[in-house]
């Protein structure tokens, strides 16, 4: 990391011989309501630290203008830079500007230039009308750099000086950018003109979080695997995210840039997918759903899959990935027993016989699958998720089958613990992960 402090018109922002810390400042009482995820604050956090940025805080407030004030003034005491998302939109409950304005000590002023990007961008949408409750966002604080709107809030960044502090230990002031809420927008505003700036005051440097994927193990096992490997290597940080329908193995380096830290860190990469073995579904940005396609793809092969219990999740996380339809050639949800037999053909003995949650039902499923879209491999799941039992299997229960090129059928079946959406993510794991493991045996 470079030991040049950050310098914004004059101001000290980073003091020499210190990273740059950084707080991300979420806007919006829905926010604390459980209304929406915070997922501006995970994306933020995610750029700064590829570009060696210490993110110190994750803050959410809501619309109160004293709060914001107090947020800002106590986040302002820790760090170099604040990134706020939310609450720059045209409502009396949209109150970042009036906040910054009074943390900075400044007053509001319009902008001109301003309104004129707000008018341009609603004749652009066909409205000829600009209401003036839109117009009240070009009103920025004083002093502030305004950046033009890519929808129709304009973004903004403040510096907040703090006298009371010692420059040459502390850095002079704090930087405050403020972006809109709406995912698109700030991510597009915070490439195109916040994350330059703070790559100046950050100066050299970059963190890079390695990521290996494994499926089939619990976490607790996993760490057992992974720590002796791990535990001599003080310039790794080590951690594990246990996920619905995985364990993240994750591996955070420094250095000078991103390209150096990659090489640095894949040594340890390597260890940790030698100390996993077959449980290593992906690597990276690589999840389990891109490895099953780019095995189907190696092999030219395809899948078609009939799901009763995940109700089509397993079709839509290899429809997630680019370029699926390589592989996925079509599914079907067949959640009611009627569907099964009259839909998908499920044989009506088998599903009388067996009922709707069973390994014959199942393995009917992954054939009639595989027959009915034509696809070299035939996925099928059945299961109870919850919350009731079903027919007098506790939730939990769960099938899953794979008819294989060369007509062999093979069924699993075992409790999944969990919630429903657990069960069902992991329902949907384990016959992905089933594929995956086949086709690399192939």
């Amino acid at each position: 990391m470079a030991d040049h402090a950050g310098i914004i018109d004059g101001v000290e922002i980073r003091p020499a011989g210190r990273g740059l810390r950084a707080a991300i400042l979420s806007i919006g009482s829905e926010l604390l309501l459980g209304e929406i995820s915070d997922t501006n604050a995970t994306w933020l956090s995610k750029r700064l630290g590829h570009i060696g940025v210490d993110v110190r805080h994750h803050h959410a407030a809501g619309d109160d203008l004293d709060e914001l004030v107090a947020v800002l003034r106590w986040l302002g005491d820790d760090v170099d830079v604040i990134i706020t998302g939310g609450g720059l939109g045209p409502t009396s409950d949209d109150l970042t500007r009036e906040a910054v304005a009074a943390a900075a000590g400044v007053e509001l002023e319009h902008r001109d230039e301003l309104e004129e990007a707000i008018i341009q961008r609603f004749a652009r949408m066909g409205s000829a009308r600009v209401s003036p409750s839109n117009l009240r966002q070009a009103r920025v604080p004083k002093g502030s750099t305004a950046y033009e709107p890519v929808g129709t809030a304009p973004a903004f960044a403040m510096t907040i000086s703090h006298p009371e502090r010692d420059a040459t230990t502390e850095g002079g002031a704090t930087r405050v950018y403020c972006l809109p809420g709406v995912p698109w927008e700030l991510q597009e505003l915070f490439v195109r003109d916040v994350e330059p700036e703070i790559m100046s005051l950050a100066g050299e440097g970059a963190t890079l979080t390695r990521v290996v994927h494994a499926v089939g193990l619990g976490e607790s096992r996993i760490g057992e695997l992974v720590d002796p490997v791990v535990r001599d290597e003080p310039d790794v940080e080590l951690s594990f995210l246990a996920r619905d329908h995985e364990v993240q193995v994750r591996l955070t380096v420094t250095a000078d840039d991103p390209d150096v830290a990659r090489q640095q860190s894949q040594p340890m990469v390597d260890k940790v997918i030698d100390a996993l073995g077959s449980a290593v579904a992906g690597i990276d940005e690589e999840g389990l759903e891109d490895a099953v396609l780019r095995l189907l793809g190696d092999k030219e092969q395809t899948v078609a899959t009939a799901e009763s219990a995940t109700a089509g999740q397993i079709a839509s996380r290899l429809g997630q990935v680019p370029g699926a339809s390589h592989g996925l050639v079509g599914g079907m949800a067949v959640y009611s027993t009627e569907v099964k037999r009259d839909v998908l053909g499920v044989d009506a003995d088998v599903l009388e016989q067996h009922g709707p949650v069973a390994e014959a039902t199942t393995r009917e499923l992954a054939r009639r699958a595989q027959a009915l879209f034509g696809a070299d491999w035939g996925i099928g799941v059945t299961g109870v998720a919850g919350p009731a039992p079903q027919n007098d299997q506790p939730v939990g229960t769960a099938f899953w089958a794979l008819a294989h090129p060369d007509g062999h059928v093979e069924v699993h079946g075992r409790q999944i613990p969990g919630s429903r959406p657990q069960v069902i993510a992991r329902l949907a794991t384990a016959a992905l992960d089933l594929l995956r493991r086949r086709l690399l045996e192939a």
